[in-house]
């Protein structure tokens, strides 16, 4: 009878970690699927690769947002660009943070924007003051969708376990920024 007791026991506390643990995993890897981003996911993708990639994303983020904080007049898009700044920052802290430990050390990547990024930020600096918001936004989605599909594809399949934290919790904070440009999309036009 005792021994029963204790299985039951046992068996209703795992019956109740289960959802718990499910919504964690939710809480860490994200809530969209390819058809709700647009995009599928970047699989495949060495451990330098996947550094170099989202540091490239979170700079180009970054920047954009400073001009956009600049250039708007938009104060939705003003309180989206500091969202960017201060998330991305975080984002980009974390990603550092997993460059080194007791089995591997990967080369921080280096500030320099990758051609396609250079060239957003060339075309958001060029753009009239008028058109600036439309751009901003478009440039947004779309560098959210890759965003998304580089952080959910290593959090996915990746290979160094530090990174692929990093990843995992990227996933919804990217979903987050995807889900609330998307607002600004119709005031932007």
């Amino acid at each position: 009878m005792k021994t029963l007791t204790i299985a039951l026991a046992l068996a209703t506390t795992a019956c109740l970690c289960v959802p718990a643990m499910a919504q964690d995993t939710a809480a860490t890897t994200g809530m969209m699927t390819a058809s709700d981003v647009g995009v599928a996911p970047l699989t495949g993708t060495s451990a330098t690769d996947y550094v170099k990639m989202a540091a490239d994303s979170d700079n180009y983020e970054t920047q954009a947002s400073k001009l956009a904080l600049s250039k708007s007049k938009d104060a939705g898009i003003k309180a989206y660009a500091k969202e960017m700044i201060a998330d991305h920052g975080q984002t980009s802290k974390a990603l550092m943070a997993a460059l080194k430990n007791g089995d591997r050390t990967i080369t921080a990547p280096g500030m320099t924007l990758s051609a396609e990024n250079a060239n957003n930020i060339a075309l958001l600096k060029g753009a009239p003051k008028g058109s600036f918001d439309a751009l901003f936004v478009q440039q947004q989605i779309t560098a959210h969708q890759k965003a998304w599909a580089l952080h959910k594809g290593y959090a996915t399949d990746g290979t160094d376990p530090a990174l692929k934290q990093v990843a995992s919790t990227a996933v919804p904070i990217v979903e987050g920024h995807l889900s609330h440009v998307k607002t600004l999309a119709p005031a932007a036009s």
